[in-house]
This record gives structure tokens, sequence and C-alpha cells, in this order.
């Protein structure tokens, strides 16, 4: 009994002395953290970005306060524990995803909708413009600084596929519980995990195929444990930068204004830009390669499996009142944005 105790309380005294210590380093440093190395695309190309406008623009106002990265998970290595790390105060700001956040954020799960976003750019800058409507729910005991999202997902499989109806009795990871409605309407075996526990799984043969997104696929080194590509946009995941509500609420109105100026849907737009960029570099590299086969559809093709998905649109918004206002704005949003 005592040697269970202590294994039970020496990871919660390790996260607090973590917490305390580097607090007491210095009382002006925001810590934010990431469960993602520097080199990720989230991390260089977003919140890099943001943390140097965000840094100048408190050093122009005088202020002695200083936004300081900790990558690769050394506050909290689970993408899991993001959002518990911040409303705790171990991380100041943390990237947090919605789908790895269960029952947080529920509207936003609107960002996985198969063939819903067609870019990284759509889903970004609509969730953020959502949440200035008010219609996203979650962020009580947090601050939202910013939100984005990475290009909509594929599907990458490790045994041939050459169109979506190879999918069904097929076991295959996804992100989030929508697109695991849409999964089953095809006969698939939707299986949420994380994107190490898919590595894992893609490697013994226990997974058929996962959901993924492209940047996502580069920077945990999945490309070599598939060798088919069904390039559809099958949904996204809400990405958001949350802060501690307490060191929110400590800062000057002029450093909060500092902070949240250079973020919101600046933050959405290097998202859009950068995603972009990255999915069409892979998509070239993965073609040169030439180890790998992709498929993809013609637009008639790809307006049959729109409509064969509106299905779980449709399900998913008449869930609740506020998916319902939630998916309608996004609808409208949408349209605005294309033109139509």
């Amino acid at each position: 009994m005592k040697n269970f105790l202590i294994k039970l309380f020496i990871p919660f005294f390790s996260v607090l002395f973590l917490a305390v210590s580097i607090s007491a380093t210095n009382a002006d440093q925001i810590k934010v953290g990431s469960f993602v190395s520097a080199k990720g695309f989230g991390s260089r190309f977003v919140i890099m970005p943001w943390m140097e406008r965000a840094n100048a623009a408190l050093k122009e106002i005088g202020s002695k306060k200083e936004l300081k990265a900790y990558w690769g998970g050394s506050l909290g290595k689970s993408p899991f524990q993001q959002y518990d790390l911040v409303k705790a105060g171990v991380a100041d700001v943390a990237w947090v995803m919605s789908g790895y956040t269960p029952g947080q954020f529920p509207e936003l799960e609107v960002v996985e909708l198969p063939f819903f976003f067609r870019t990284a750019r759509e889903a970004s800058v609509v969730s953020w413009k959502l949440h200035e409507m008010g219609l996203l729910s979650g962020f009580e005991d947090t601050h939202l600084v910013g939100m984005f999202a990475g290009e909509p997902a594929s599907i990458f499989s490790r045994e041939p596929i050459s169109k979506l109806e190879d999918l069904k009795n097929k076991k295959v990871r996804i992100i989030g519980a929508t697109q695991g409605m849409w999964l089953k309407t095809l006969g698939a075996i939707p299986e949420a995990a994380a994107t190490k526990d898919m590595n894992d799984k893609l490697n013994r043969g226990t997974l058929s195929a996962g959901i993924q997104g492209w940047s996502g696929m580069k920077t945990f080194k999945s490309f070599g444990l598939v060798t088919h590509t069904v390039d559809v946009p099958v949904g996204t995941l809400g990405f958001m930068l949350l802060m501690n509500k307490k060191t929110w609420e400590g800062l000057s109105p002029a450093e909060q204004k500092a902070l949240q100026d250079n973020a919101g849907l600046m933050v959405a737009e290097d998202s859009g830009r950068a995603y972009a960029k990255a999915g069409v570099d892979l998509r070239k590299m993965i073609k040169e390669g030439g180890k790998h086969t992709m498929v993809t559809f013609t637009k008639a093709e790809l307006q049959k499996y729109e409509n064969g998905a509106k299905a779980v649109w449709e399900e998913w918004a008449n869930q609740t009142p506020g998916n319902r206002k939630v998916f309608d704005a996004a609808k409208k949003l949408l349209k605005e944005m294309r033109g139509e």
C-alpha cells in the first residue's frame, strides 16, 4: 500500500514542483506550453509568429512580461492533458486540441464534419468568427487567445484502397466523434487514438487506416507506416491557444491588448497560409517519392461523397440547439468566404 501511494503521488508532486520552480524563476514570464516540438508546423508557423508579435508589443509598452516557450511537452507530454495543465496554471498558455478534450468544447466539433471545410483557412477563420459571435461554449475557466486548424485530414492506409467504400469492415483511427459517425455510414469501424497510438497500431497491423492531417503525418513520422492515401477532406481538428484565467486577469489592460491584438483573426490567417503550403509541399513530396499511391477523385465523385456526408452534418446539427446555431452560422460564413 505504501509503495502504491508513493507511485500515485510522485507524478502529482513532480508537476507541482515544476510549476512552482518555473514560476519562482521569473515571475514576469508567461509560460507557453506545447506537447509538440519546436519543429512542428503549428509551433513554427502559428505559435512562434504570435509570440514574436506579442513580445514586441509588450516591449513597446514598457511591460516586463515576456512569453516563453516550453516545447516538446516539457510542461506535460500528453495531448489529452493540455486543457487541464493550462486551467491549473502549470502552463500559462497551452496549445489545446478540441478532439482531445471530449465534451469541453461541444460546438467546436463542427470542424470535424467530413467534407464541410475544404481548407485550413476556412476552418480557422470560421471558428474564430463563431467565437466572436458568442456561439461556442467551454471557455468559462480559461481565456481564448486564438483559434486555428490544420488542413482537413485525409485517409492514410497501410492496405490497398481505391475508393472510400473499401473501408468497409476496416478499423480506422478517428480524431473526433463526428468522423466516427461518418465512417459508420461506410461500414467502417472507427477507433479513437492519439497519433502515437495510431502509429503503434498501424505498425502492428491492428489498424487498417487512419484519419490524420498532412502536417501531423509529417510531424509524427507516420508516412512510412502507410502505402495509400485517399485525398479527401474528412474533417479537421479545432486548435486553440488557451490562457490560464488567473494569468489573464493578472495582466494590465495594456498587456492584455498587446497579447490579444496580435492573436485572434491573425492567428487564424497564419494557420490558413501555413497549413495550405504544408499540404501542397507534402503532397508533392509523396508523389515524387514514388513509394506511395495517391487516390484522388473527380469533381463529380467528390460531390457524391459530400452529398453522402450531409446526413451526418444534419445528425450532428440536430443533437443540440447549440449545434444547430453553430452549423447554420458556419454554413453562412462559408458561403460568404467562397463567394457563393
